[in-house]
């Protein structure tokens, strides 16, 4: 078997490492803030586009299927951080709205346990030219496949 390509080490060693991250940071929220990564993700995007995004929109700003968009919401609803609303123009149409109670949980408990969890499983293993590196290398990605788009990647 011929050895890895230098690319193909660099894809796995991102992807795996990756995942590796956000591994630990999903353990890290569930400990620290009672709530998953992707829970806070919702909750997060859903404040920076005004508390109210179209279930599809939420999907693909979060990068899940919409059944899996589907399923969070539920799970969110259930702790009352947010709530489902139909259009009344067309009944197909369904929001996901940010409530009160989900505003307050972001601001006082999330989004400080998700930067701190950023820190913990990624940027305190890189120094500064790795996180300038990272950031110019997953720019240049997202751009080469029609994904780069400055509000989707709002940090917080």
């Amino acid at each position: 078997m011929d050895e890895p390509s230098d690319a193909l080490l660099a894809w796995l060693y991102a992807h795996q490492g990756v995942e590796a991250a956000q591994a630990a940071m999903s353990e890290r929220m569930e400990a620290v803030a009672g709530c998953s990564l992707l829970e806070h993700s919702a909750l997060y995007r859903l404040k920076m586009n005004g508390g109210r995004l179209r279930m599809l929109d939420l999907s693909d700003y979060l990068s899940v299927s919409p059944s899996g968009g589907t399923r969070l919401v539920e799970r969110l609803v259930k702790r009352g951080w947010v709530a489902r609303e139909q259009s009344a123009d067309n009944r197909r149409l369904v929001f996901a709205v940010l409530t009160a109670e989900g505003r307050r949980v972001l601001e006082q408990t999330t989004a400080a346990a998700y930067r701190d969890t950023v820190a913990a499983a990624f940027s305190d293993h890189l120094n500064d030219r790795d996180v300038a590196d990272l950031k110019r290398i997953g720019r240049k990605l997202l751009e080469a496949h029609n994904r780069w788009d400055a509000q989707r990647f709002a940090a917080d």
